[in-house]
């Protein structure tokens, strides 16, 4: 029995996971192919009784970067036959981004049939960016599911509050979540993350007018990230 799959990342790097695997029957039984929801078939099935096992990973370790820095996935493809290496052709691992006409490919590595790969690409703008693996060879192309990657910029961010109405017409109590922002139209919901805290809230008022500050956090925003008066986060927006 030939067996393939994606064995234990490399430790502290992004990995992608899923559970993805083939069954093909020999070319002379008659019977078709059988193909698990969310993999897909790029080539034509081998032509002797093969299965391609599960390609295995863990769940991300970094999900958070901040924009143009480098997001890494790190794995090994292994095949076997028995306890010796299967001397089958090569294989291509291309990391792929979900953009508007579909997904494109942003890294790849090409390895032999056993072995380690290192992909890496810089996301390039703001927001969640859906990316997935793909492993391609003679048997087919098999596809990880997708995971998603948070991309940030730093931005500089005071506090005020609470008391009175804000610009967007919400009162701004001790225990309202949101932000101040002097462009964001009201209602824009904003990713914050600090020191492994992440948030989403809304822009519910205009501010600040200090030059250099990005966001006025709500006093309630600033307890819930564990931010201090004037602190550098990381922002969607």
């Amino acid at each position: 029995m030939i067996s393939q799959k994606l064995i234990a990342p490399i430790a502290g790097v992004m990995v992608i996971p899923g559970v993805v695997g083939i069954t093909t029957a020999s070319a002379n039984s008659g019977d078709s192919a059988s193909v698990p929801t969310g993999s897909s078939v790029g080539a034509a099935a081998p032509s002797t009784g093969a299965t391609l096992g599960s390609l295995v990973a863990s769940r991300p370790l970094q999900r958070d970067v901040l924009i143009d820095h480098e997001v890494t996935v790190a794995g090994a493809l292994e095949s076997t036959l028995g306890s010796a290496p299967f001397a089958g052709g090569g294989q291509t691992v291309l990391l792929e981004q979900r953009r508007r006409r579909g997904w494109a490919v942003v890294a790849r590595s090409s390895n032999s049939i056993a072995g380690p790969f290192l992909v890496a690409f810089r996301p390039r703008r703001l927001g969640v960016h859906a990316i997935r693996l793909q492993v391609a060879s003679s048997n087919g192309v098999y596809d990880t599911p997708t995971t998603k990657v948070n991309v940030f910029h730093e931005v500089l961010a005071s506090w005020y509050g609470p008391g009175g109405v804000t610009a967007c017409g919400q009162e701004l109590t001790a225990t309202t979540l949101g932000v101040a922002n002097k462009t964001l139209p009201c209602g824009t919901v904003v990713t914050l993350h600090y020191h492994h805290r992440t948030v989403r809230v809304p822009v519910i008022d205009r501010g600040p007018f200090v030059a250099g500050r990005d966001y006025d956090l709500t006093l309630a925003t600033k307890e819930k990230l564990g931010a201090g008066d004037l602190t550098v986060l990381w922002a969607d927006h």
